[in-house]
């Protein structure tokens, strides 16, 4: 494959991510994870389509340059992030912890936050590939 189709795949993935988990506040999106998450931590892992696409290319190229480091330690970080908020949200609700987010948690998501994704990762890859 050529780092074009490399790249192009990487944002048509990442763009379905984020329409996957999309939704106007955080506690509605984290709440659309903890339901995947809540049928099958599995399924919540498959719903990570640009994480495994990135580790695929990785392995699947023999690339573990900077970019693709970079690509992966965001991404895990990422999705930690998310399975703690889910944790503590819904799982395990610890109410100090609610309390102190409560306003950060109900205000709106403009969609551009979630365009972050889509347009780091394939940027990454198109560097990982052309050094």
């Amino acid at each position: 494959m050529t780092v074009l189709t490399l790249v192009a795949i990487s944002f048509i993935l990442e763009i379905l991510e984020v329409f996957t988990q999309y939704s106007g506040t955080l506690k509605a999106s984290v709440l659309k994870m903890y339901k995947l998450y809540h049928k099958n931590i599995f399924l919540f892992f498959a719903s990570q389509f640009g994480y495994i696409w990135i580790l695929f290319i990785s392995l699947a190229y023999d690339n573990l340059s900077f970019p693709i480091i970079i690509a992966i330690a965001l991404k895990t970080f990422d999705i930690f992030t998310k399975l703690e908020l889910i944790k503590k949200l819904f799982m395990k609700p610890d109410l100090n912890y609610i309390a102190a987010i409560a306003q950060m948690i109900d205000n709106k998501i403009p969609f551009w936050i979630y365009l972050v994704g889509p347009l780091t990762y394939p940027y990454l890859i198109y560097i990982a590939f052309t050094e």
